[in-house]
């Protein structure tokens, strides 16, 4: 079992308040009456006295109190307490050190503070459940969320999410927008994308009755936007929205992910509902087992359920409150007319529960659930408050937030010191997709240990609230034996099991287990420790990290971080990941072992050697690195990498796990890691302590069994167009554009069918490479096979290049046309007329196969094919396919037309 002595202190410390200190008792009773004294747990015979009715009720009985008498405690027996307002407490309704104020559930009670209501008289109509709800049809109740038998149900929608859950894991079938719509502004400025309107493809939306009342829930890279529609074209296929979001559309990619739900023409699966306001209506369809006539269905009223509410600016705190073995449940936050955007992180959304100006307040074995937005959050002024072995679920947005997103502007103002411990955070993003497990911002000398924090659609810990080096108040935090995992879910990205940012001195990242965070592969990564902009003085030691998406861990930029003596395993793509390159030292990267099953060590940018790696074992089991020569340092081999002076007592040899591709990551005893210094830690530590049903409650949860990331086949593309809506990108592509420089799918011309991908260049764009399109192959050994047909328009000028991945990245086949002339790596091959097909074929050897050159064909109807062999590569250690791309250079309005794309390797 695990125990912290500071654990066991905390206890210690609240059995010794709770029990000797309150000297006045309260009860509180579903059959009770606000207006008696409390002092019975039950009405007597009488009916004169008895239990007061409301937590309410009894707050203002501890302010009436006996003066003499400095604690009390507020015994609350079994039942519902229904409200539709935040419970409130002010500086006048706490304790001291030595008698603070109680509020708990009574022995073997189960407490529910409820802020919903239940809807009844349900009758069947058709293959719908309905039930009039005559406040909703006057205007006087609006809500968004609803659940049935405690389950959250989902709101009707198109296209379906897996299963009908409600959810998009990766693989589900989303819509794609065609592109955004460019707006120019009235002083003739560059046309930009519209954070307003964007065009939908042909068939995917109608001008459907009940639009008005729909939400089109927007996915950008690590975050959402939730809009209402104001407008749609059938005829021009774009939809407007009464409000923007934070990040335009098509800012990663022109076909921009999104759905649409709360549409009555969407209900069509189990657990779907529609709320139609005009009528007062609710429609239900029922899931397997449901019996409407006695389902328990709840919708939320109050938008918050309790509230500490000091006065930071006038030194005025609410001090030494106990809340215990309380359960919080369901609450309402309804996106606004304009829609709803957010930042990052679900950054606007409140707290079912929060604190501003608390100081020593405590939640203890408590329950957040079935909310609108986060579950608790410790504000501007709250100081040394603790929440412990408490279950926060079922979230529309996070999970705990502790901080703000400024500095604050006094000492009073500040937050810090509070503890998040042995608490168990899960289900989260139900709405708001951008909420975060555990979210610290602008916020120091935290402590968050021994939780578990899962299922989350972006990040699971967050620390930090700065972008850069500024100075912050976000430095000393400690995050220390928690366990987080099933991160991003498929669905956003940019994302961490712990994401960090800006200066932060002192902050401490150890003992910790992150696995399975997995992003949305078409859009951006997902690491297990992510250092973002400006990260620095960070200790990460003694983590486990494993199955992860694009890196155990990654740097974005910062300065001096100590990532020492981890376990780093099974990312999909690299293992470690710089993203910038700067003046001073990155990090300090020693004495762990990276373990994994490609050979994609490295990731992104290894140049200036402004980074320092020691003392660390590398082990891939990978058929690719023995068949393309050694382990890929950056395009060295070790001893390359090392005579530069990295790595200089790390070591390529196997670390000797018990079993870790099932998940066993014990060395034995003969590791070779024991001899670079490596130190064994208890991964199994990390997540809840305490009793068994506790602890074992996150494993009542099916997964599937861990299995190491599937070994990437060479990757064999082959591509005509033809089944392709018009004037969308081309998929598993990576297509940039930059204003009219488009690349789109064309039915203009086509080398064979009715459609190809045209180029369609443009004057004045800020860089003549735009608009370009490449794929990644990741081919690394054989011999790398690549043709397509292509049409050069009057004027154009465009390269098709082969490339690396490192840092700088090396090139291959680079076939240049420019003048009406075709070279390849700057032989001359012959002219080519315009607007005519070319086939042109490369094959190239790689990974220890190769020698730097190329056979070249190039086929024109009705002509003898044109042959070259051993034509030169752009460099002659080119030994790689990362990089397989199309860029148009002109200047000028032209278009070049692309076909039958094939690449594979023999």
């Amino acid at each position: 079992m695990k125990y912290s002595c500071e654990c066991i202190l905390v206890v210690l410390l609240w059995c010794s308040l709770s029990v000797g200190a309150a000297t006045t008792t309260i009860h509180v009773a579903p059959n009770g009456n606000d207006g008696w004294s409390g002092a019975l747990a039950a009405p007597n015979a009488g009916g004169t006295d008895g239990p007061k009715a409301t937590m309410a009720g009894a707050r203002e009985g501890v302010r009436a109190r006996d003066k003499d008498s400095p604690g009390a405690r507020v015994l609350i027996q079994q039942g519902e307490y229904f409200i539709t307002e935040a419970i409130t407490f002010g500086p006048e309704d706490g304790g001291t050190a030595g008698a603070p104020i109680v509020y708990e559930a009574a022995p073997g009670a189960e407490v529910v503070i409820h802020g919903g209501r239940r809807i009844e008289g349900w009758r069947s109509e058709g293959k719908f459940w309905v039930a009039d709800i005559p406040e909703v049809a006057s205007g006087d109740w609006r809500f968004s969320q609803l659940w049935v038998n405690g389950v959250r149900c989902t709101p009707a929608r198109t296209p379906n999410g897996k299963n009908g859950a409600g959810d998009f894991p990766e693989g589900d079938e989303l819509f794609y927008a065609a592109g955004p719509v460019m707006e120019k502004k009235a002083d003739g400025d560059e046309a930009t994308r519209s954070a307003t309107a964007f065009r939908y493809r042909d068939g995917d939306l109608q001008d459907w009755d009940s639009l008005e009342e729909a939400i089109v829930v927007v996915y950008h890279s690590w975050e959402t936007a939730l809009m209402r529609p104001k407008a749609i074209d059938t005829e021009k296929q774009t939809i407007a929205f009464t409000g923007g979001t934070n990040w335009g559309f098509g800012r990663w990619r022109a076909d921009q992910r999104y759905h649409i739900e709360h549409l009555f023409e969407g209900m069509d699966q189990p657990g779907e509902w529609f709320l139609n306001r005009q009528e007062g209506r609710l429609y239900y369809l029922p899931r397997e087992g449901e019996d409407m006539t006695k389902a328990n269905v709840v919708a939320p009223v109050a938008k918050q359920l309790l509230r500490i509410e000091g006065d930071p600016k006038a030194a005025s705190f609410v001090e030494y409150l106990h809340f215990k073995g309380l359960k919080f449940h369901y609450t309402e936050f309804t996106v606004k007319p304009e829609g709803h955007s957010d930042s990052q992180a679900a950054h606007s959304v409140p707290a079912a529960v929060e604190a501003v100006g608390a100081r020593d307040v405590v939640f203890e074995d408590c329950e957040v659930g079935h909310v609108g937005g986060y579950g608790l959050w410790f504000r501007s002024g709250s100081q040394d408050n603790k929440l412990l072995r408490s279950e926060i679920h079922d979230l529309g947005a996070g999970g705990v937030r502790i901080g703000e997103g400024g500095s604050p502007a006094t000492a009073a103002e500040a937050v810090e010191g509070n503890v998040v411990d042995n608490c168990f955070i899960h289900d989260g993003g139900r709405v708001f997709r951008g909420g975060v497990g555990v979210w610290i911002g602008r916020s120091s000398y935290n402590r968050l240990s021994y939780n578990e924090i899962c299922d989350f659609r972006y990040t699971g810990i967050s620390v930090g609230w700065s972008w850069g080096y500024a100075d912050t108040t976000a430095h000393h935090n400690i995050i220390e034996y928690n366990r987080v995992h099933h991160i991003a879910l498929g669905q956003l990205s940019d994302t961490g099991g712990i994401y960090c940012l800006g200066d932060s001195p002192g902050t401490v990242i150890r003992n910790n287990v992150f696995h399975d965070v997995i992003s949305n592969a078409r859009v951006s990564g997902g690491w297990g420790i992510y250092f973002d902009e400006g990260s620095t003085g960070i200790l990460a030691e003694n983590n486990l990290v494993y199955n992860t998406r694009t890196g155990s861990l990654h740097q974005h930029y910062g300065k001096d971080n100590r990532v020492i003596n981890n376990i780093l395993a099974f990312s999909h793509n690299g293992q470690l990941v710089r993203s910038r390159e700067e003046a001073h030292n990155s990090f300090f990267v020693q004495r762990n072992i990276v373990y994994f099953n490609n050979n994609q060590l490295l990731g992104s940018t290894w140049r200036n050697g402004n980074f320092q790696l020691d003392s660390n074992i590398y082990w891939s089991t990978a058929r690719e690195v023995a068949e393309s020569g050694g382990l890929d340092f950056s395009g060295r081999s070790l001893a390359e990498w090392q005579a530069e002076g990295h790595d200089r007592f790390s070591i390529v040899a196997d670390p000797l796990f018990e079993n870790a591709e099932a998940g066993d990551f014990r060395l034995k005893a003969d590791s070779p890691a024991f001899r670079l210094g490596f130190e064994p830690f208890d991964y199994t530590r990390a997540g809840l302590y305490g009793d068994a049903e506790w602890v074992q409650k996150p494993r009542k949860i099916t997964r599937p069994a861990f299995s190491p990331p599937p070994v990437a086949a060479p990757r064999r593309i082959a591509e005509d167009f033809e089944a392709l809506p018009l004037d969308t990108t081309a998929p598993g592509a990576h297509s940039n554009e930059e204003g009219a420089g488009t690349v789109r799918v064309s039915d203009a011309v086509a080398s064979s069918g009715k459609q190809s991908l045209k180029f369609s260049d443009a004057p004045g764009l800020k860089v003549s490479y735009n608009p370009h399109m490449y794929y990644v192959p990741a081919l690394r050994y054989g011999t790398a096979r690549g043709s397509f047909a292509i049409r050069f328009g009057e004027g154009a000028e465009f390269y098709h290049e082969w490339r690396d991945n490192r840092s700088p990245y090396q090139t291959g086949p680079s076939i240049w046309y420019r003048d009406g002339a075709l070279t390849a790596n700057g032989e001359r091959i012959g002219e080519v007329p315009a607007d005519t097909w070319v086939t042109i074929s490369i094959a190239c050897a790689l990974g220890k196969e190769g020698d730097g050159t190329y056979d070249l064909t190039v086929t024109i109807p009705g002509e003898e094919p044109v042959e070259r062999a051993g034509l030169s590569c752009g460099s002659p250690d080119f030994r790689s396919l990362d990089w397989f791309g199309f860029v148009s250079n002109s200047t000028e309005a032209v278009a070049v037309y692309v076909d039958d794309v094939h690449i594979a390797t023999d």
